[in-house]
């Protein structure tokens, strides 16, 4: 599939629009309001994890040396600062893979480094998806792609996880 035909479909119009509002949402000062701000990131990432699956797999671009981009880790922690004040406990409980019956051991699951990854991953999707080089738009397509698949997927269902019991003990 030809990412014109990708990037002029609702389905991806509203999830880059859903990637904005979450940047933003990471980027501003967000709800004080602590069971808002769990709701408001919740319904996010649920919408974010949906539209994630309906990517379709394509080529990268011609062979071309393509600039990445990079965001550095300090940058994230700054703006993550407030929102890490938003939550009163970020840490969980998870097993990786929850259908590996040989492996059933739990790990120590972080919100702040969940919400942290996911952003990362999407705002390197916008910064070079708005370049006006279409090889640059295409190589930020892919690697959405190829994130989502393997790497912030996991970040996000764990956090959509953790939050529904972060939200049952806050009623």
């Amino acid at each position: 599939m030809s990412v014109d035909n990708i990037t002029q479909t609702k389905g991806f119009i509203y999830f880059v629009e859903t990637i904005k509002r979450f940047c933003v949402f990471i980027e501003t000062h967000q709800s004080d309001n602590y069971r808002r701000f769990l709701e408001t990131t919740q319904k996010q990432l649920i919408d974010l994890y949906t539209y994630g699956q309906t990517l379709p797999d394509f080529d990268l671009p011609a062979e071309r040396e393509i600039e990445e981009v990079d965001i550095l880790d300090n940058d994230i922690r700054a703006l993550l600062s407030f929102t890490k004040d938003r939550l009163r406990d970020p840490f969980y409980w998870v097993v990786f893979d929850p259908t590996d019956h040989d492996d059933t051991t739990s790990v120590c699951g972080d919100l702040i480094d969940d919400l942290g990854d996911i952003y990362k991953d999407l705002k390197t999707f916008l910064i070079g998806f708005e370049n006006e080089d279409d090889d640059v738009k295409q190589n930020a397509l892919w690697h959405l792609k190829w994130s989502f698949d393997n790497h912030w997927n996991d970040h996000c269902i764990n956090a959509v996880y953790a939050i529904h019991y972060l939200r049952k003990r806050a009623e």
